[in-house]
């Protein structure tokens, strides 16, 4: 009756509940996370929001609304820049650590971008992914999707808990004291200039903003009921344009920071200037060498950070492997049946073969050997998608085995997959009631109700303790800044309720007031006593269920 129930259990929730437990180490983790929101084929994810490049995504609604002027894209380039510039190279402090979420009060720091930007990243922050890393993948985001450029994307960046330096150049200050603080963020005067050409290829300047900068006699056209003037007739490319419209006096000839009539706010023009147009005559050569310029510069903004942050291995399947397996489940019954079901990604990157249409997928029991045990994974015609590396391709499999040969990994494509069996969530015990609503990044996630969440877990062990712990990591709100953190403060007690084969087998609950935006982010850790954590960063849902 039990193993009957299990299964039944199992086919309602694997329509919605989500494991992505695999491997067990944190940084893959992060890089797992990191590479559902911008290569996987979901709906939800931040490409979303600048899909066209030239649109605005209103935080407080959660819709678009082109009619003040406003690019999210751009938004995204001037909060990264912001939270970079005042890093510190001699004390290894500030950089990319969101520390722009407690400085948005600042003179420096004028317009809505920050918490614009903040708000919408919230809805994909979690344990694992920083909002840091969200602000530096904004940037990859946009750099590939707004102009075809690679930038390479790592994760791992600590959030700040304050607020930091000061230190953001402003249009109004003089040469010098700019050069000064693009210095102390670690950047020479060509690397100033040609940073300030790269992201000033999006966006403009507001008048409702900068009112001293959009004058009177002011070269370019207002656009939308926030005046905004852009820096190129492109502004939502990432191209010469706004160098080419520069040096030839064209268009918007480099934007408002250059034409404006008040000479003391013509910050653009004092840096563009400073080397007589070397720079930017440089990076006018050509469109291939202006991206590959930007790349390298964005790729160093966006990895200034704090030097306690240790990076990951790039997130980027034309420099690992463009195969890899996702959203994999691992189950057993009380039988001792146990079936891994979950999914394979084929990123169709330039100059890769041809995304197949099957892959074998072979077991790899629990003593590393390779079993005769396989399944077909067969292309899906429907979940596919296009992102920045090209067509994403998926594989469903599913493997039946005995809990006696267990599980160390799997084959396919050539490749050797590492999993694990000593510990893991069983999805069709472990549940969420109420279900929360179908996610979108719109305030009505922030709605509270009562949420129950049971946790079941399978142990390998041959002494096993008489209870487990887990720990509810769940992101809540930070006094300063609309940008949420994380609370680990929620545990709950799963004790023994019976053995399968070799797991012992462990379930508990909590009732919780949570928002939906918080259920979302919610993840799963479990240990045993003295133990590190045997599950770490189990997830009941992804955006796109």
């Amino acid at each position: 009756m039990l193993s009957s129930l299990l299964y039944t259990c199992l086919s309602l929730a694997s329509v919605k509940l989500v494991n992505a437990q695999w491997p067990t180490d944190s940084n893959s983790a992060i890089v797992r996370e990191i590479e559902h929101l911008y290569l996987d084929s979901a709906t939800h994810n931040l490409q979303s929001f600048i899909s066209p490049c030239s649109q605005y995504v209103d935080s407080s609604t959660g819709s678009v609304d082109n009619s003040l002027g406003r690019q999210t894209a751009a938004e995204w380039v001037r909060v990264a820049f912001h939270d970079f510039v005042t890093y510190n190279i001699y004390t290894e402090s500030g950089g990319v650590d969101a520390s722009i979420g407690f400085e948005t009060t600042r003179g420096e720091n004028v317009g809505t971008a920050f918490n614009d930007a903040l708000i919408n990243f919230s809805y994909f922050f979690n344990a694992k992914v920083s909002m840091s890393d969200l602000i530096a993948l904004s940037v990859v985001v946009t750099a590939g999707h707004c102009g075809g450029t690679s930038v390479s994307m790592r994760g791992g960046r600590i959030d700040a808990t304050a607020a930091g330096p000061t230190g953001v150049p402003q249009p109004q200050q003089d040469l010098h004291t700019q050069l000064v603080e693009f210095s102390n963020a670690g950047f020479n005067q060509d690397d100033t200039i040609a940073l300030t050409a790269c992201g000033h290829s999006f966006g403009g300047v507001h008048r409702n903003i900068f009112p001293d900068v959009i004058q009177p006699g002011t070269t370019g056209t207002q656009e939308g009921s926030d005046g905004r003037i852009a820096f190129d007739s492109t502004s939502d490319t990432l191209d010469t344009t706004v160098i080419n419209e520069y040096l030839q006096g064209t268009g918007n000839a480099g934007g408002p920071l250059v034409t404006t009539t008040n000479v003391t706010d013509q910050s653009d023009l004092r840096l563009y200037s400073s080397d007589s147009n070397s720079t930017v005559k440089n990076l006018a050569q050509s469109q291939s060498y202006f991206q590959s310029q930007c790349s390298a510069l964005f790729q160093r903004m966006i990895e200034t950070a704090p030097g306690s942050v240790r990076f990951t291995n790039p997130i980027n399947p034309t420099s690992t492997t463009n195969l890899k397996p996702y959203d994999v489940d691992l189950s057993v019954d009380w039988d001792g049946n146990m079936v891994l079901n979950g999914y394979l990604r084929y990123v169709q990157v330039s100059g890769a073969a041809t995304a197949p249409d099957s892959y074998t997928v072979a077991l790899v029991d629990r003593s590393g050997t390779t079993t005769s045990t396989t399944a077909t994974a067969t292309k899906s015609d429907t979940d596919t998608g296009t992102g920045l590396f090209g067509a994403t391709n998926s594989y469903q499999f599913t493997l039946n085995f005995d809990s006696a040969t267990g599980l160390s990994g799997i084959t396919a494509g050539g490749q050797t997959f590492a999993f694990q069996d000593t510990m893991f969530v069983i999805p069709g015990l472990t549940s969420l009631s109420p279900f929360p609503p179908p996610f979108s990044a719109t305030p009505a996630m922030d709605d509270t109700g009562d949420y129950t969440s049971n946790v079941t877990v399978a142990y390998l062990s041959t002494s096993a303790p008489d209870s487990l712990t887990a720990t509810f990591s769940m992101p809540t709100t930070q006094t300063g800044s609309v940008a949420p953190k994380i609370d680990a403060s929620t545990t709950a007690t799963l004790e023994q309720i019976g053995v399968s084969g070799p797991f012992t087998i462990y379930s508990g609950s909590i009732t919780k007031s949570l928002s939906a935006k918080q259920v979302y982010g919610m993840s799963i850790d479990v240990a045993a006593s003295g133990s590190s954590a045997g599950v770490v960063f189990y997830k009941l849902f992804n955006k796109d269920s």
